[in-house]
């Protein structure tokens, strides 16, 4: 990875934790608020695994990744709009 890929990488995680900070302090329904903050977290944990991990050049490996990512974050979206 360059230096370029790793700095926009941390300036976009950055940016989603203020995101969702904010999010965190606003006056949104509860459940909406958590929908929003789960879709952040699964792009930032996505970001992490791509860029960090560096996986986004291992095709076999992206996708698998990916999918569990996904089914992850949909069974904690499940979940929380169930409670």
């Amino acid at each position: 990875m360059t230096k370029h890929n790793l700095a926009r990488a941390w300036v976009l995680l950055a940016a989603l934790t203020v995101v969702s900070t904010l999010l965190h302090f606003s006056d949104l329904p509860a459940a909406l608020m958590g929908v929003m903050i789960l879709i952040i977290a699964g792009a930032k944990a996505r970001l992490i695994l791509l860029d960090y991990l560096e996986l986004r050049g291992v095709m076999g490996w992206q996708g698998g990744i990916l999918a569990g990512l996904a089914a992850l974050i949909s069974v904690m979206l499940v979940l929380l709009l169930a409670a």
